[in-house]
């Protein structure tokens, strides 16, 4: 066997040095040039005498012709069908395993010819010769590719046309060689290179199977792009390897004029490679350089070309790049840890106080993870913020309108979405419409999602009933109306100033380290402050029995917590500071607390008498002997996936409570004692949301009229609102009235701004709980387009008075009274925001119109601060409304000396609003009753909204029972109580005595110095107990404003009865009565109440 392999090898070798020597290779050529033109000739020869045949035959033989032309015109369609439709289709799989078979012989054949180029370019053969396996291998691969080519050109619909296309080429320049190769027995290496074109047809499987997909295949997008690159890079290895090829035949056979002209150094095919590659980039190393003619015509012709591939490739190279994303991943839970989805405008400065506040430390093992999902990739700043929080958040390129990507990121799983709106948009509705759209598509994908979302415009609450599956009790659904939040907060703090701070503060989660105080700068204290949240927890059984000043007095002095409100099980709403006679804390009763960690609020969970009396510090774990009575925490519980007990809802006229008050809705039914917390959450959250809904809409059921004794106030359809009847727009302008003790509104735009946002602004300051006497004049000064614009939507509200004008005009000002004005209230311009790119811009007419007021007040030493409270779109500008300021540059915004006295109000800052939401919804219903100042009804009635009076017995107020008002501690008749004591004895003095609840105090920022700054307080909330009460402090406190439930269609058809059994007819009120109100509203005559301008009846 040894001889026989020996043998073989020198009967290969033995003829090479005479194939060298006789070359051949234009016999190859000229085969492969023959059979392309000669039967190109002979086809269009063919398709010539075959028209000319027809053309005879139809007008010797027209009865023949046409019967012997249909049979064979159906014959070879019959034929040319099943091959193109069965055969070489790629819809079948047949032509599918035909193409991947061709495709892959392809590869072979060049593979094989890679292998060969290192030897001659000619050889002698024999073909019996079984030592030379490759001569066979590329006769196979032919007979296949001659097979192919036939059932392409029967299937051809214009064979001309197909005997040129660049697939018949290179058969022609392939497969006759292979033949002539074993009738010459000589094997020329030659044209086969001219496979590699055939590398592009796998672009059209590839496309083929990308085809296939669905929509719903969440992949789909991504294997387009793969397949796109996959296409070009089959494309550009194609013409590499061919243009390596050419230049490795031309350059070793060398130039057909010239004997003797090939290269002798052994140029291989990897050197072609490499020349070619460094031609088409441009680089050009010149190690090595064609030396033939042909060769260097060659690559001055390919070096245009290959710039044209370059230059065409790119964009999509670009493209496919861009596309990548590093975003486009697929969110993977590798843990049970909860996360939220963010979806809507997505950008730094809607998103950098949300996560300051959601990922806050103080959350402690509460927090959950955020997904980011929004159509654009993250700017630099909000990168490098993402990468702060690299461990709670990610970030993901998607829709929320697309459901593939609510699937990339789970979002059956989340436990919450958020949808955040852009704050800053000209076109409220327009965002609001976007917002709601995208809440449509998260319900419509995962129907009991828990949805948050933000919205700009109130009106447009009317569309969450057209979300599908929206429901605030079970999913725990919530909506934020920015317009009613912000106003809302203006509102009150017109009425008490440095509210908008006290509230912000306290639905913002911030930490206070405790340095050193010695320079008593004012500062520490307001941090301190800044340091306490609202808490909700269910308190303990020991509380049970107890009225409210008593369970609150011993949460201050033995647990050190504010408690401000309580919940019980079986009542009918919230009960802020309630009165002694209208509430008893009972068993399961829920309270609200302001602390600075919730692990301070867990000592109320686990109050326990016993061991107080004993002397054991109540700690923040069950104790020993009231181990079984420890409650799970509130927050962390979903009470959306907890088993609900069966309880029903009765009205109070069928069930009577224990202590036989009123309220309108009781439960009935027993519930075990061992019931889940989060069980009582949602029965609370049942009763309280058909509460509202029964006191809201019960109210627009009879819009009669009812006279009697103490028949004095006209509210608005939902009874929340003081209502008069319509006034012409001429009727309220300002005129020659002076005012004193009013509020003045400056706001900027024209008629095409959007007035969303001055509505909700007027509200508060008409709500139901604030007597009709103690109503301030509300004066309006703007541009006459923009007033004439609002006025339709405040026609309807009383002592409203306009001035046109611009509050950067110092003579409007001093028309406006601002001098005697008890709050300048200055707004944003909602028309020009999106007009300026720089955000420095944004507020220059708030910021001018505030810089106005010192200077048209007047700065006599007699003259009063005007006080004022701004609206700024950028936080970064509130340095320009007090240019005294020594705040350092760059600052927060809640530590800036504006903010803290509370003469600054930007939306950023409440987008805190979002996580409270989330973490602890129970806390928004207190803020909402705090702020509104009335039940604000879930969904507002536009329509409705003034339609018509309704006209109730004065002593029954709507609205919320409690009001934050400001109290001086000078104030003759509480001075005695207040002036000079500690705060702790304060708190409990005022508690007990006149039930008022202290909340903090408004201290001027030199408190310490025998003559102080009055213009210039900070909010002090919950000092220490130790803390001084000096002369020229304020205190924050809720009051109570009336002892009556809220009307709900119950009273009020029990108050239309019994005027009926009295022999009453209803009628009108009191004509003289309605005559004082228009005298008060024309003149604007304000009556001063003893303790401060805010405050409403309270008796001391």
């Amino acid at each position: 066997m040894a001889d026989a392999d020996c043998t073989c090898a020198v009967a290969c070798e033995k003829t090479q040095e005479e194939c060298q020597q006789n070359a051949q290779w234009y016999l190859f050529v000229a085969t492969s040039m023959v059979i392309l033109f000669g039967g190109g000739f002979l086809i269009f020869c063919m398709q010539i005498l075959y028209d000319k045949w027809n053309q005879i035959s139809r007008r010797m033989f027209p009865n023949h012709y046409d019967r012997d032309k249909l049979d064979e015109v159906e014959l070879h369609n019959k034929l040319r069908h099943y091959i193109v439709n069965e055969v070489i289709s790629l819809q079948t799989n047949k032509g599918m395993v035909l193409a991947i078979l061709y495709f892959l012989f392809n590869v072979i054949s060049v593979t094989l010819y890679i292998n060969q180029s290192d030897q001659p370019l000619e050889q002698c053969v024999q073909v019996l010769d079984t030592c030379n396996w490759t001569l066979y291998a590329d006769i196979g691969l032919n007979v296949f590719f001659l097979f192919h080519f036939l059932l392409r050109l029967i299937a051809a619909p214009n064979r001309l046309k197909f005997w040129f296309q660049m697939g018949s080429i290179v058969d022609f320049c392939t497969i006759p060689p292979c033949a002539l190769a074993l009738i010459l027995e000589r094997n020329w290496l030659g044209m086969r290179f001219m496979r590699a074109l055939r590398f592009m047809q796998m672009g059209e499987i590839l496309m083929t199977f990308n085809s296939t997909g669905t929509e719903e295949d969440q992949r789909a997008e991504k294997r387009k792009s793969i397949v796109q690159l996959l296409v070009l890079m089959l494309d550009f290895v194609s013409v590499w390897l061919f243009a390596a090829g050419f230049v490795h035949l031309v350059e070793n056979s060398g130039d057909p004029w010239k004997p003797n002209s090939a290269r002798t150094d052994n140029f291989t095919y990897f050197d072609s490679v490499w020349l070619t590659m460094v031609t088409m980039s441009t680089v050009g190393y010149g190690d090595v350089y064609p030396t033939t003619g042909i060769g260097r015509s060659f690559m001055m012709v390919f070096i245009v070309c290959g710039l044209a591939m370059f230059a065409t490739y790119t964009p999509y190279l670009y493209e496919f790049y861009r596309s990548r994303s590093p975003y486009a991943g697929r969110y993977e839970r590798a843990d049970s840890k909860k996360y939220v989805v963010v979806c809507g405008h997505i950008t730094y400065n809607n998103v950098k106080s949300f996560l300051a506040d959601f990922l806050h430390p103080d959350r402690g093992d509460r927090t959950s993870r955020v997904l980011f999902l929004d159509n654009k990739r993250p700017e630099p700043e909000l990168t490098g913020l993402i990468k702060r929080y690299f461990l709670s958040v990610q970030y993901f390129e998607g829709s929320a309108l697309n459901h593939n990507d609510l699937r990339r990121v789970q979002l059956e799983h989340s436990d919450a979405v958020i949808l955040l709106c852009n704050k800053d948009s000209d076109d409220t509705k327009s965002e609001d419409a976007a917002t709601i759209l995208r809440a449509i598509s998260v319900k419509n994908y995962c129907s009991k999602a828990r949805l948050i979302m933000q919205l700009l415009n109130y009106k447009s609450k009317s569309f969450l009933q057209t979300i599908p599956n929206w429901d605030p009790i079970n999913y725990r659904d919530e909506n934020i109306c920015i317009s009613e939040f912000m106003y809302g907060l203006v509102a009150q703090s017109c009425l008490c100033p440095g509210f908008s701070t006290l509230m912000i503060n306290l639905i913002s989660t911030r930490s206070y380290i405790p340095g050193t105080n010695e320079n008593l700068d004012w500062k520490s204290d307001y941090a301190y402050g800044c340091d306490h949240e609202i808490y909700t927890v269910m308190i303990s059984s020991d509380f049970n029995g107890m009225t409210f000043p008593e369970a609150a007095e011993i949460c201050y002095k033995q647990l050190n917590l504010l408690m401000i409100a309580v919940e019980n099980f079986d009542n009918s709403g919230l009960a802020i500071n309630p009165l002694p006679d209208q509430f008893t804390i009972r068993k399961e009763c829920l309270g609200y607390f302001i602390a600075s960690s919730y692990k301070d609020v867990c000592r109320a969970r686990f109050y326990c008498a016993l061991c107080l009396n004993e002397g054991i510090e109540i700690g923040f774990k069950p104790c020993k002997c009231r181990l079984e009575a420890a409650v799970p925490q509130l927050s962390t519980v979903p009470a959306a996936k907890k088993k609900r007990s069966n309880v029903q809802l009765i009205p109070l006229s069928e069930h009577k409570s224990p202590n036989n008050n009123e309220t309108g809705l009781t439960r009935v039914g027993s519930v075990d004692s061992k019931s889940s917390t989060a069980t009582d959450i949602n029965q609370l959250r049942t009763v309280r949301h058909l509460f509202s809904q029964h006191s809201t809409k019960s109210t627009s059921v009879d819009r009669g009229t009812l006279t009697g004794a103490g028949m004095s106030s006209t509210f608005d359809p939902t009874g929340n609102y003081h209502w008069s009847p319509e006034k012409k727009f001429e009727d309220v302008d300002l005129k020659d009235h002076e005012l004193n003790n009013h509020i003045v509104i400056c706001a900027f735009g024209d008629d095409k701004t959007p007035i969303s946002g001055l509505s909700s602004l007027i509200k508060p300051l008409r709500a139901s709980n604030l007597p009709y006497k103690k109503l301030k004049v509300v004066l309006l000064l703007a541009e006459k387009d923009f007033l004439l614009k609002a006025w339709k939507e405040l026609r309807h509200f009383p002592k409203i008075r306009v001035l046109c004008g611009s509050a950067l005009d110092r003579s409007k000002l001093k028309r406006a009274f601002i001098n005697r004005a008890s709050m300048v209230v200055i707004l944003s311009n909602y028309g020009k925001r999106m007009a300026y790119k720089d955000p420095f811009l944004l507020d220059k007419e708030p910021i001018l119109a505030c810089l106005n007021l010192p200077q048209v007040a007047g700065k006599s030493e007699n003259s009063k601060p005007v006080e004022f409270i701004a609206e700024l779109v950028n936080d970064s500008n509130v340095h320009f409304l007090d240019q005294d300021n020594e705040d350092e540059p760059d600052i927060e915004l809640h530590l800036t000396m504006k903010f803290a006295q509370g003469s600054c109000i930007t939306a950023t800052a409440l987008d805190t609003l979002m996580s409270e939401a989330y973490y602890n919804d129970e806390v928004m219903t207190l803020v909402r009753a705090l702020i509104a100042g009335a039940n604000v009804p879930e969904y507002d009635a536009e329509d409705e909204e003034h339609s018509g009076p309704l006209q109730v017995p004065a002593n029954a107020l709507c609205g919320s029972q409690c009001r934050v008002i400001r109290i001086k501690a000078e104030e003759p008749s509480l001075s005695e109580h207040i002036k000079g004591k500690a705060y702790k004895d304060v708190f409990v003095e005022l508690l007990q005595k006149f039930n008022l609840l202290c909340l903090g105090l408004h201290r001027a920022i030199d408190w310490h110095e025998e003559i102080s700054v009055e213009h210039k307080r900070f909010v002090y909330i919950n000092p220490p107990g130790e803390t001084k009460i000096v002369a020229s402090d304020y205190l924050y406190v809720i009051v109570q404003t009336s002892k009556l439930q809220p009307p709900t269609e119950v009273m009020l058809n029990k108050i239309r009865d019994t005027m009926l059994r009295k022999g009453s007819t209803p009628e009108q009120p009191d004509s003289k009565l309605t005559r004082q109100n228009k005298v008060d509203t024309e003149s604007g005559k304000q009556e001063m109440l003893p303790i401060d301008e805010s405050s409403s009846s309270l008796a001391v």
